[in-house]
């Protein structure tokens, strides 16, 4: 039966370079997984092989990208896939782009942790062993446990709660699935992840007073699969930012556009392979970020995570771009929000909060823009990308698809310093 919700967060649709969000980006680290999420709140129970669960909401001040309390929305996952008021919602697993990384980004709603490992032999699940969300019970959001796996997993026992089968889901990379289970307001205990001990609860005193639901993966032949550490497989890098020289590294490249400005940027100063991953995967050499014409350009110089210089995998996601050869879209994973117009007492709030903090000026765009009442919630951003050699470079962002296929051809990689006989590359 359907269970009626609170809305998920939004979010501003693109970087804004003034606004720091591209400083945020290079701050970016991985977070340790959380095995349970709690997004929203729950009204209702699960019925048949439908659940639901809600999205954490926000409003008040004056931000860009935060939405004021409106009314509930129906959130509903359904095969292991979930729908926010019938529209796809973000989740899944994407390739991270810190440089010297070789990593995904993995999301589940409005929560993201970045630069966590492949599945590897160790510990089979995206973003690596994780950590745990200590409580006595869950509160009145309800919550949500999700994991991805890679190969050879079958199923997850949580302990006191039953055993939950790994799926198939659309936008998951190739032979990934991802494993679910729902918690209503209230449930006591906290979600250990596979590989953790029920012993990580002890430092908390609330948490001890419920059952530690500690999560087992399963085999085929629903055989305990056991976890190692697998640690995020990181090379040395440098970074350098504006009209800096940028530092020596393994990967260069430069832009022939006229006009095009270097914000910042990150480059792998060493070179080795991460062999102990089990699916397709990339080793970040080089991402930048170019500003031109007022837009924002996130660039990333991508080699095989295995054996760096060999042919690196497809793309997860990617298709050829028609009239374009050599060239592919990945398409962005994205949702708008669309909000109610604002009162007139909720505007004069915001206007005053705003003013006081960020100046007349600065208030009034922020309520401009606020007043479009459509904002994006975005996970993979638009995306195009061209082999050149054993490397994939990839431009996300950009106002159009011409926009991004444009930055894409004015940018020559002018340095591979690769094993397999790759060392200099020109006018590529």
């Amino acid at each position: 039966m359907p269970v009626t919700l609170a809305p998920p967060e939004a979010t501003a649709p693109a970087p804004d370079i003034d606004n720091g969000v591209i400083e945020e980006a290079r701050h970016r680290q991985r977070r340790r997984r959380i095995a349970g999420i709690a997004v929203g709140a729950v009204a209702a129970a699960i019925a048949g092989a439908a659940l639901l669960f809600g999205g954490g909401g926000s409003g008040g001040s004056g931000a860009l990208g935060e939405a004021p309390p409106r009314g509930p929305l129906k959130l509903t996952l359904v095969h292991g896939r979930a729908f926010v008021g019938g529209a796809p919602a973000l989740t899944g697993v994407a390739p991270s782009l810190q440089a010297g990384n070789v990593g995904v980004c993995v999301r589940v709603l409005s929560e993201e942790d970045c630069n966590g490992p492949p599945p590897t032999a160790a510990d089979p699940v995206y973003g690596g062993e994780g950590g745990f969300n200590p409580e006595e019970k869950v509160g009145p959001a309800g919550e949500i446990d999700a994991i991805f796996t890679g190969p050879g997993v079958a199923a997850m026992r949580v302990a006191h709660l039953g055993t939950f089968k790994a799926q198939s889901a659309s936008g998951l990379p190739p032979g990934a699935k991802q494993i679910v289970f729902y918690r209503p307001a209230g449930s006591r205990g906290s979600v250990v992840a596979p590989g953790l001990s029920p012993q990580v609860l002890q430092g908390f005193e609330r948490a001890r007073r419920g059952p530690a639901l500690t999560e087992t993966l399963l085999d085929s032949s629903d055989r305990p699969i056991h976890i190692g550490r697998s640690p995020s497989f990181t090379l040395p890098n440098s970074y350098w930012q504006g009209e800096q020289a940028p530092p020596a590294g393994r990967c260069a490249m430069t832009s022939s556009l006229p006009g095009v400005r270097t914000q910042w940027g990150q480059v792998a100063t060493e070179m080795a392979g991460d062999t102990s991953i089990l699916t397709p995967a990339w080793l970040t050499c080089l991402h930048v970020w170019f500003s031109l014409g007022g837009a924002s350009y996130e660039t990333a110089v991508l080699l095989d995570a295995r054996s760096p210089g060999a042919s690196p995998a497809p793309l997860w996601g990617a298709i050829a771009v028609p009239g374009h050869p050599g060239i592919v879209e990945i398409p962005p994973v994205q949702r708008a929000v669309h909000l109610p117009p604002l009162s007139r007492a909720q505007a004069s709030r915001m206007l005053a909060l705003d003013t006081r903090t960020a100046g007349r000026a600065r208030a009034e765009q922020i309520l401009r823009e606020s007043e479009r009442r459509t904002f994006w919630q975005v996970f993979v951003p638009p995306s195009v990308a061209r082999r050149v050699g054993p490397a994939w470079v990839l431009v996300r962002y950009g106002g159009s698809l011409a926009q991004r296929i444009a930055f894409l051809a004015g940018l020559h990689v002018t340095e591979l310093k690769l094993p397999h006989g790759w060392e200099r590359v020109k006018n590529r």
